[in-house]
């Protein structure tokens, strides 16, 4: 405890002191979830229950020398009804260098554009951020549910090891201000260290690459493209059991997709596809399994009512599920069907800056059954740490 109460003061002292340089600034966050998810039907793949909890994300931390973070807080997850005994706290500790530039320019036209008045105005925005430590996955890409299940979202809110992000947007105006043509990149990487490996628990990580390119053209129209890449790892305990071996999952999918918010009525129209190509091996047992299938999406939503559609038909997924379960395979266990569609009938109740209040019922479709999930969220996000 005297250890304790001297760090605590230490860092008193340095937030202290901080606070009055003009090279620090002092960040703060709080980051509230609530979610009800209940879940009833057909449980080949997905067992009937009700998951409710609160979880309550606080975080303080220094910006210094305009390109430099460090943060701490926490995650105190509780589950609603069953009592203290079985809640849970994770910690978050992370750096974050950050680097930001910035580059306008000016091209003359001489007449070949009808549309232009004057020059064309051209902006280029680029930012690197690389952070290292307990990293809320909050502040990296949302995986696709089959590489990251809801489940996993809830109970595992760090990234446990690097985060890279790059994000580039070019902007094209004409000399009256108006959008000619846009482009926007963004390539994220990360690596999760889930554990390490002991004589109780198996050394696991895996290694995402996302990649997404928008181009916004005059006629008003997205085209998007992009794509996910993982490499999942689960190896042997030291000393392992006989019998055990390593495991190994490769996952790709490539996908391209329109846009036509700008085009249509509707507050979002969006379609996109692509071809999900998994390799899984176990090595106690044989060779490399490849499995691959379509996998598409629509999204529409028009006020405050949404409907989004999932479809996958191929090869069945994860075929070491049933013997590792999320413990290798994260992803939405639904996808071990052939033919799978899941349906989101969604409203998004509040949208703003600092609170997110909405529900969805969620109907899995695979050609063993039917499930229907009924969700309920609200997530309140205050400070400036997440900026």
């Amino acid at each position: 405890m005297k250890v304790l109460r001297f760090i605590a003061f230490l860092l008193l002292a340095f937030y202290s002191n901080a606070m009055f340089s003009k090279d620090y600034e002092f960040l703060w966050g709080v980051d509230a979830n609530t979610v009800f998810d209940n879940r009833e039907g057909d449980q080949t793949y997905s067992p009937q229950q009700t998951i409710f909890f609160s979880r309550l994300s606080p975080s303080v931390g220094l910006e210094f020398l305009d390109e430099h973070r460090l943060v701490v807080g926490t995650h105190y997850i509780q589950p609603i009804g069953i009592g203290y005994k079985n809640n849970k706290f994770i910690p978050t500790a992370y750096y974050t260098f950050s680097h930001k530039t910035e580059k306008k320019y000016e091209i003359e036209l001489s007449g070949h554009s009808m549309m232009a008045e004057g020059n064309d105005k051209y902006s280029e925005h680029k930012h690197w951020t690389v952070s290292f430590g307990m990293i809320p996955r909050r502040l990296s890409y949302r995986l696709p549910e089959i590489l990251w299940s809801d489940s996993m979202e809830y109970y595992n809110p760090n990234i446990r090891g690097i985060l890279l992000k790059f994000t580039k947007n070019n902007t094209a105006r004409t000399g009256a201000g108006l959008v000619r043509r846009q482009k926007i990149f963004q390539n994220v990487l990360s690596l999760d260290w889930r554990s390490l490996q002991s004589a109780e628990q198996r050394e696991a990580f895996n290694v995402n690459y996302n990649v997404y390119k928008e181009y916004v053209g005059k006629r008003k129209f997205s085209f998007i493209w992009g794509g996910n890449a993982q490499l999942n790892h689960l190896a042997k305990r030291n000393p392992a059991p006989e019998g055990e071996g390593v495991n190994d999952d490769m996952f790709i999918y490539p996908h391209i997709g329109l846009s036509l918010n700008r085009r249509s009525v509707l507050d979002i129209f969006t379609i996109w596809a692509g071809y999900a190509v998994s390799l899984d091996r176990c090595r106690a047992i044989g060779d490399w399994e490849l499995d691959g299938g379509l996998l598409a999406s629509f999204r529409v939503q028009w006020k405050k009512i949404g409907v989004r559609e999932t479809l996958y038909a191929g090869d069945r997924q994860f075929p070491l599920y049933p013997k590792y379960g999320s413990l290798l395979n994260m992803g939405d266990p639904h996808y071990q069907s052939s033919v799978y569609s899941k349906t989101s009938i969604y409203s998004p109740i509040v949208e703003n800056s600092c609170v997110s209040f909405g529900a969805s019922l969620d109907f899995h479709v695979t050609k063993e059954g039917t499930s229907c999930y009924q969700k309920v969220y609200l997530n309140v996000n205050l400070g400036n740490v997440d900026n």
